[in-house]
């Protein structure tokens, strides 16, 4: 019997590190925000430079972290005003908010370009848990679980899906190998 109440795997610091928007020194900008030929072609064609530089913005943090962010225009202010001043140092931008369709758009390009997919519940899910149920075998420790889950996305280029997603899979299967582990020691001890 699976508990309604969710487990606990990270530490709220931790999941705002996972989920929550880098924070890069100069150097860092300068590498994460650099871009190769097809990289630079693929934000050129976007027209609005606005956008351009949150595509670039977003790309960079894709580097860091597989992860599909929703940053608001003040998370990720500093990191366009330095990709606006290199690629147009005289442009001047208003504050914005982009819609979800555009979003989604960007992350596509993103996809695209560093060859992963998006996390699809029906896709992914039964395939990631099967792997998880075969590694609580070795350990049920729900932070083992998680980190090899992050693993294995990391292998199959899948970007890391909510946090919520990730309990549940934890969730399952540590629970599946709780119920085996039970099963196998009822049906071996003898009355």
């Amino acid at each position: 019997m699976t508990s309604q109440r969710r487990i606990s795997i990270l530490l709220d610091s931790e999941i705002k590190d996972l989920y929550g928007v880098p924070q890069y020194s100069l150097d860092e900008q300068r590498v994460y925000f650099s871009l190769s030929d097809i990289e630079e072609r693929t934000a050129n064609s976007i027209r609005n430079r606005t956008h351009r530089c949150v595509f670039i913005a977003l790309l960079g943090y894709f580097k860091t972290k597989p992860v599909v962010l929703s940053p608001s225009y003040g998370d990720v202010e500093k990191d366009i005003k330095f990709i606006a001043q290199d690629l147009y140092p005289d442009f001047k931008f208003k504050r914005f908010s982009l819609t979800q369709k555009q979003k989604d758009r960007f992350y596509q390009k993103v996809f695209a370009l560093l060859n992963y997919k998006a996390w699809d519940n029906a896709q992914h899910e039964f395939c990631t848990l099967t792997y998880l149920q075969q590694v609580s075998k070795s350990c049920i420790e729900p932070r083992y679980v998680f980190d090899a889950c992050i693993d294995y996305l990391a292998q199959k280029c899948i970007a890391i899906p909510k946090y919520t997603v990730l309990q549940r899979l934890v969730s399952q299967s540590t629970n599946y190998e709780r119920q085996r582990i039970t099963t196998s020691l009822t049906d071996a001890v003898s009355s």
